[in-house]
């Protein structure tokens, strides 16, 4: 995020980031990039002093003043925007200087995770793609922008985040653990998937996503999250081997299986553009139809029954929601299975 906005760290004798600056636009060699921020609460409370950094650097980038610099002409916009609504000149500028984006403090994610599965409350993808967007919107409003006297307070009158927002072409979101992927907790959706439900809702188009995977030693690449996801899948949820760990586990084996499918099926709701048919198929053809011949059917029916009964509500729900456009003979199958 700092070298898209052409701003890099200022290091101490010690080794320690104590402030950023700006990076002059002939170093840089190409125009600035502008940048949208979106924190977790847990990164928000854990390192004030980085997020006073990050406001800092795209207060920098903005205020610098170049023929090509997309940062400032975005404030520009913005403030007259906002101004336009009644907003003081002083106000309006400071807000559209503001990159970075949370939660209200004392609140932690971003209801996406509890919402997605609460499927009785709308009808097909258009009513939950707009029920989704402006609750995800409405948490994450919160703005950390140059003035940290004012961090944490909403827009007055304006989703400050959705100003911001729009016009978002590619949303990036890292994984450095080999323990944590996509589907393993509900964080992934819950933020990367967020911005594209947001997005979509605000422009009619999902920007690209991706994953920066930092996994390893000396590892660094930027793969695109559908393919990333799709790695996951293949090396975890339907890999043999993977599903004999969790067997090995019982009960709490039963409830990974059950995570797995619900953060799956939250991807679904927000990022549709990243799943694919085949792999709700997938999910059915391994866990129901156990296709390895693991006897899952019987494990499932020693340790947890609740947990396949729930993972057939999720797919069942995914086909009659319209996001799965699943086969006569499955979708039947697994209520025959369910019943």
């Amino acid at each position: 995020a700092l070298w898209a906005l052409g701003v890099e760290p200022v290091w101490d004798a010690g080794g320690r980031v104590t402030d950023v600056r700006l990076v002059p636009r002939d170093a840089l060699g190409r125009a600035r990039v502008d940048v949208v921020l979106s924190a977790t609460g847990l990164y928000r409370d854990h390192f004030p002093n980085v997020m006073k950094l990050l406001a800092r650097a795209a207060l920098l980038a903005a205020q610098a003043e170049e023929t090509d610099n997309p940062v400032a002409a975005n404030t520009q916009r913005i403030e007259r925007r906002l101004e336009a609504r009644g907003w003081s000149h002083d106000d309006a500028l400071r807000a559209a200087q503001t990159r970075l984006f949370a939660s209200e403090s004392g609140r932690y994610g971003t209801g996406l995770d509890d919402a997605t599965l609460a499927t009785d409350q709308w009808k097909g993808k258009a009513d939950g793609d707009r029920k989704l967007a402006s609750l995800y919107l409405s948490r994450m409003q919160f703005a950390y922008g140059p003035d940290d006297a004012e961090w944490g307070k909403p827009g007055q009158g304006v989703n400050l985040y959705a100003e911001h927002l729009s016009g978002t072409e590619g949303a990036v979101l890292s994984r450095t653990s080999n323990l944590y992927g996509m589907l393993t907790t509900d964080d992934p959706f819950q933020y990367l998937g967020g911005i594209a439900l947001a997005v979509r809702h605000l422009d009619g188009k999902a920007p690209e996503l991706y994953i920066a995977n930092l996994r390893g030693a000396g590892a660094g690449k930027v793969e695109g999250a559908a393919q990333f996801l799709a790695k996951e899948l293949a090396t975890r949820n339907f890999h043999p081997g993977y599903i004999k760990g969790l067997m090995a586990e019982g009960y709490a084996g039963t409830l990974q299986v059950l995570d797995s499918i619900n953060n799956f099926w939250g991807w679904q709701a927000t990022a549709r553009e990243i799943v694919r048919d085949d792999q709700w198929q997938e999910f059915a053809d391994v866990y129901v139809r156990d296709k390895h011949r693991l006897g899952l059917k019987q494990w499932f029916e020693a340790n947890n029954p609740h947990a396949l009964a729930q993972s057939i509500e999720r797919m069942l729900e995914a086909a009659r929601q319209g996001y799965w456009q699943a086969d006569a003979r499955t979708v039947r199958e697994l209520g025959q299975r369910y019943r």
